[in-house]
């Protein structure tokens, strides 16, 4: 018998029914009410397209940003790439070997990108 008890379902905040729940739920009893919730749905549809409208005002914003990045980055990554690979990377020359080579040879022509190291 005591498998046969009934488990009673706990109610939740969520379903507590409030005087609030209770309007927005509820048919216009008149047309004054019926009226009124026009001008409040008519308000909040004009209230949601402004909204809508600056979220498209920041989206096209932030693509014209990523698409500048965008290019900024297949420029630094055409110089990183074309850089002249003479010696290899990571290995900077020691300032004996730089000396000598400056000193024996011929002056370099100008590069024609700057190089950059890190």
């Amino acid at each position: 018998m005591s498998n046969d008890r009934k488990v009673a379902r706990m109610r939740g905040l969520r379903e507590v029914s409030t005087v609030q729940t209770q309007i927005t739920r509820s048919a216009p009893a008149n047309r004054t009410q019926a009226v009124s919730r026009f001008a409040r749905l008519e308000n909040e549809r004009i209230r949601i397209q402004r909204e809508l409208d600056a979220w498209n005002t920041r989206k096209a914003e932030a693509e014209r940003m990523l698409a500048k990045v965008g290019e900024e980055l297949a420029a630094m990554q055409a110089l990183l790439l074309d850089a002249p690979s003479g010696a290899p990377r990571g290995v900077s020359p020691s300032k004996r070997q730089r000396r000598s080579q400056t000193a024996g040879a011929a002056p370099a022509a100008p590069r024609a990108h700057p190089h950059i190291e890190y």
